[in-house]
């Protein structure tokens, strides 16, 4: 999967939410979105047809969220069945209640394990020293790190999010020495389809994942491992809940070093 369509729910979604209904782009997100499941089996027809537009309104569409055209939009679309495959198997559980609180249980007392190290001080000292700090995630992942963003902006410390528009981004192409990037990749996915940007990129480099994948250690300056096992192959606690432990973690340390803004 190529790294800018990793974005692609987080593209439709930010469209619904950012438009008018009347607007045409709005109503084909919104279709985008409705049909999900049918999508495979429709056609650029349709789906002119269905919102009341032309096919070279669609066309542009596709092309405004980073695909040449809606059948590049449809192949790649299907990949996301895996993501929504995983969620289930991860609800649809009679016990599912008493399941999440005794996982979520066990991954706080490893965490507060894992966490219990100078190396929270480091993270700390490099988000503070850094010229730029720039998290690069999917939209999985984008809801966790703003709340980050916005509570750093307390301690007078802008951090930047780049969850789109990977390719050609004017931001990764400046980062050198001086700054710092920070992967969030709890399955590896989006690692693996970020490699080649993160190979160019000359900034400090950290990871945040769950796949003990040896070859991250390549691409990275530091890897952090939120598990001391591989829990990258389906849904975990530890990638919906372990990322916000982590950088509470963080900030709390932060803060209390650093201090507010005066």
């Amino acid at each position: 999967m190529r790294i800018n369509r990793l974005s692609l729910l987080n593209s439709l979604f930010s469209v619904i939410n950012e438009n008018n209904q009347d607007d045409s782009y709005f109503v084909l997100a919104h279709y985008f979105l409705v049909h999900y499941h049918e999508l495979s089996d429709l056609n650029i027809y349709d789906v002119a047809d269905d919102c009341f537009v032309s096919r070279s309104s669609v066309r542009r569409f596709c092309q405004s969220i980073g695909y040449d055209n809606f059948k590049d939009l449809k192949t790649e679309f299907n990949e996301y069945d895996d993501q929504l495959n995983y969620y289930m198997q991860f609800a649809d559980r009679e016990d599912f209640r008493q399941c999440l609180t005794n996982e979520i249980d066990e991954m706080i007392g490893e965490l507060d394990r894992r966490m219990n190290t100078e190396e929270v001080g480091k993270i700390a000292e490099r988000l503070h020293d850094s010229r730029y700090v720039v998290f690069l995630t999917s939209d999985a992942s984008t809801s966790r790190i703003k709340e980050f963003q916005q509570s750093m902006i307390l301690s007078n410390r802008i951090v930047r999010i780049i969850s789109e528009a990977y390719t050609d981004n004017t931001l990764l192409s400046m980062l050198n020495e001086k700054d710092y990037l920070i992967t969030i990749s709890a399955s590896g996915k989006f690692a693996d389809a970020s490699e080649e940007i993160v190979k160019r990129c000359c900034a400090y480099k950290s990871l945040v994942t769950l796949n003990r994948d040896p070859k991250y250690n390549d691409w990275y300056d530091k890897v952090y491992h939120l598990s001391a096992k591989d829990r990258s192959k389906g849904k975990s606690v530890y990638g919906r809940y372990g990322i916000d432990y982590m950088f509470d973690v963080v900030f709390s340390h932060y803060i209390r070093k650093y201090g507010r803004s005066k």
